[in-house]
């Protein structure tokens, strides 16, 4: 990471493209980061999850749920954020244009990051959240009933009129409760540890492509972010491998292997690494209408 920071940062002066690479860097190292304390943070919950179920504390329990679902909202909520960059940046040919919509999409994940006067609410979040699960947004106001100091949280530790309610544990009376907030944490963990964790490699793997290239001497702004889909070979053998001729990354190379196979109209079942030999590495492409060896050069 050093090393690699050290050779961005020596392009900065040398072209549009070298300032672009260090931009685009920089806004990736953020994103990057913050995924990182938002993973940790929801781990360092459910481990209090875990505890406050086998210690049967409904109260702890349900408080750490909503703090669950808010801190997955976020995740989202940044994922979306980034989406919607790595989709609008290629619309900003121009040097000065493309810096400056880098540093609006800098802005918004500094302000996830300190969010000083609550410049990104929470309920913004759980709306994207609900866009994941359409049940996110009612269970997350139904968890907060718990959560804040009325009848709802009152109802987790007493039972009856003011006065008059026996003081002590009610999880047999909160069962249908605590199963919806059982369900919503499933959820959230499910998708924190997968689908999130699939967008945010994809995203932060294209800006690291368009990083690498512009980063390479004499690279041209314009090059960054062309499509690069040209291949030869039938890929019925590894010796016929289907070569991505035009591929400068191992990004480009993939994105050029998924447009072949929409091509062709294949749908691919399962990927992995044969072999590397000669500075290429060969996958063999698992596929409905049998096997492809697809070989791409391998970049320094």
């Amino acid at each position: 990471m050093k090393a690699f920071d050290e050779r961005v940062r020596s392009k900065e002066n040398a072209s549009d493209a070298g300032k672009t690479a260090l931009l685009l860097y920089d806004f990736a190292r953020d994103h990057y980061h913050l995924l990182l304390v938002g993973q940790f943070k929801i781990k360092e919950i459910g481990r209090g999850i875990q505890a406050a179920i086998e210690g049967q504390n409904e109260t702890v329990l349900l408080n750490l749920a909503r703090a669950f679902i808010e801190h997955t909202a976020a995740i989202a909520y940044q994922l979306g954020a980034l989406e919607k960059a790595v989709r609008e940046l290629p619309k900003k040919p121009e040097p000065k244009n493309l810096w400056a919509e880098v540093e609006r999409h800098h802005q918004i994940v500094k302000k996830l990051h300190y969010n000083q006067n609550a410049a990104v609410h929470v309920n913004d979040m759980i709306g994207t959240l609900t866009k994941h699960d359409e049940l996110a947004r009612q269970g997350y106001e139904d968890l907060c009933e718990f959560v804040h100091p009325n009848y709802g949280s009152n109802k987790l530790v007493s039972s009856g009129q003011l006065g008059a309610g026996q003081i002590r544990s009610h999880s047999e009376r909160l069962a249908p409760d605590l199963a919806k907030a059982h369900r919503l944490i499933e959820m959230c963990a499910i998708l924190a540890d997968d689908k999130f964790k699939k967008s945010a490699t994809f995203y932060l793997s294209t800006l690291a492509s368009w990083i690498e290239v512009a980063g390479k001497e004499g690279a041209k702004l314009s090059q960054i972010f062309s499509m690069r889909e040209a291949s030869s070979g039938d890929g019925k053998t590894k010796e016929t491998a289907i070569v991505l001729t035009k591929a400068r990354t191992r990004h480009e190379a993939i994105e050029a292997l998924y447009a072949y196979l929409r091509a062709q109209k294949i749908k691919m079942l399962s990927r992995q690494t044969a072999a590397v030999e000669g500075g290429y590495l060969y996958d063999k492409v698992e596929t409905d209408k049998g096997p492809l060896w697809v070989k791409c050069k391998m970049t320094a």
